[in-house]
C-alpha cells in the first residue's frame, strides 16, 4: 500500500513539474533601466520614464515579466542594480537560438563611457544567463534576427570594425548566431547610431515591416533592392512613418519620435510605441490586421526625442537562457 501512495505522489510530482516546465515555455523576461536621479541628461524625463514602466508593467501579458534595474524604491517591479543609462538594447547580448554578448564600444560615445556601461552590464549579466562572447563590436539595435537562419544589420557594423574583413564579419556572426544569411543594409542618412531596429522588424522568417522613410525620398527603394538581393522571397510590408524632428533633446542624436517600427515583440505581444500623433491608431491597426498576438499601445512620445523608442529601451531574454 504505502509503495502504491509512494508511487503516486512521485507520479503526480512529475506531472506538476511537466505542467509547469510547460507552463514557462516561451516565458521570458524583459529588463528596462531607470536613471540616477541626479542624472541632469534625463532629469526631464524621469517622470516619463516611470510612466513608461508602470505601462509596460500594468499592460504586459501573464509570460512577459518587466524588470526595471534601478536604486530606488518604485511602484512597479525593479531589481536593486545601478545602470546609469536608459538604453539597454544595444549593450545587452544579441539573443537568436543563441545569446551573444558582443563588445559594446560604439563610435558616438566616448571609449570611456562605453567601457563603464559595457562593465556595469556585464557585472549584471554575471551568474545570471548562460552566454558567449564576441570580440565584434555590435550594438544590439543593429541586427534584427528573422527567427531562423537570417539576420540583417547595417553597414554601421563596418565603421565599427576597421580591422575586420567584411568576410571575417560575416563568418563570425555566423558561427555566434547560428545563422547562415547575412544581410547588410545601408544605414540612413545622418544617422549616428547607424541601427538597424528603426528600419526594419521581421514578422516571420520571409516577411518584414519595413519603414516607409517618408523622410528620405528614394531610399526604401534602395534598402529593398538591398535585401532583395540577398534574400530574392523576403516580402515587405511598409510600414507609414510620422517620424518629426520636432522636440529633438540631443543636437547629435536623430530623434525617433514617430518611428513606428522601433517595437517591441514577445511570442505573446507587440508592444506598439504611441507618439501622440494622428497617425497613431492608423498604423497600430496595420500592425494588428499583420498578427494573432496582441498589439499594446505604449506611450514614448516624449522620452523618443532623446533617440529611441520602445525597442531601444528594452531587453527580452527568453527564460531557458537563465542559469
Amino acid at each position: 500500500m504505502k509503495k502504491l501512495i509512494l508511487a503516486s505522489i512521485m507520479a503526480l510530482t512529475v506531472i506538476f513539474n511537466m505542467g509547469a516546465s510547460m507552463g514557462n515555455v516561451n516565458a521570458q523576461t524583459i529588463y528596462t533601466s531607470m536613471p540616477d536621479q541626479d542624472d541632469t541628461y534625463y532629469q526631464p524625463f524621469e517622470s516619463s520614464l516611470r510612466n513608461f514602466n508602470t505601462d509596460l508593467q500594468t499592460n504586459a501579458t501573464s509570460k512577459d515579466k518587466f524588470v526595471t534595474l534601478d536604486t530606488q524604491k518604485e511602484d512597479f517591479n525593479t531589481k536593486n542594480f545601478y545602470y546609469p543609462d536608459i538604453w539597454l538594447r544595444d549593450v545587452a547580448p544579441v539573443i537568436t537560438t543563441k545569446m551573444v554578448k558582443f563588445r559594446y564600444s560604439p563610435n558616438y560615445l566616448k571609449k570611456s563611457d562605453s567601457r563603464y556601461l559595457n562593465n556595469r552590464f556585464n557585472k549584471f549579466l554575471k551568474g545570471k544567463y548562460h552566454y558567449s562572447k564576441s570580440n565584434l563590436i555590435l550594438d544590439g539595435g543593429n541586427l534584427q534576427w528573422n527567427g531562423a537562419k537570417t539576420v540583417v544589420l547595417t553597414k554601421q557594423v563596418f565603421a565599427d570594425n576597421p580591422e575586420w574583413t567584411k568576410k571575417e564579419i560575416v563568418s563570425e556572426l555566423q558561427y555566434q548566431l547560428n545563422v547562415k544569411k547575412v544581410i547588410f543594409i545601408s544605414k540612413e542618412p545622418g544617422d549616428v547610431l547607424g541601427h538597424s531596429d528603426g528600419m526594419v522588424k521581421f514578422m516571420d522568417k520571409d516577411k518584414m515591416f519595413i519603414n516607409d522613410f517618408s523622410y528620405e525620398p528614394g531610399f526604401l527603394k534602395k534598402v529593398e533592392k538591398q535585401i532583395l538581393e540577398q534574400e530574392p522571397n523576403m516580402k515587405f510590408i511598409v510600414l507609414p512613418s510620422s517620424y518629426t524632428s520636432k522636440g529633438q533633446f540631443d543636437k547629435k542624436i536623430a530623434s525617433a519620435k514617430g518611428l513606428y517600427i522601433n517595437m517591441l515583440e514577445t511570442p505573446q505581444a507587440i508592444y506598439f510605441p504611441i507618439y501622440h500623433l494622428k497617425d497613431d491608431q492608423r498604423v497600430m491597426k496595420l500592425v494588428q490586421a499583420h498578427t494573432d498576438k496582441k498589439v499594446i499601445p505604449i506611450n514614448v512620445s516624449k522620452i523618443s526625442t532623446l533617440g529611441g523608442s520602445a525597442h531601444c529601451l528594452t531587453w527580452d531574454v527568453p527564460d531557458k537562457f537563465r542559469k
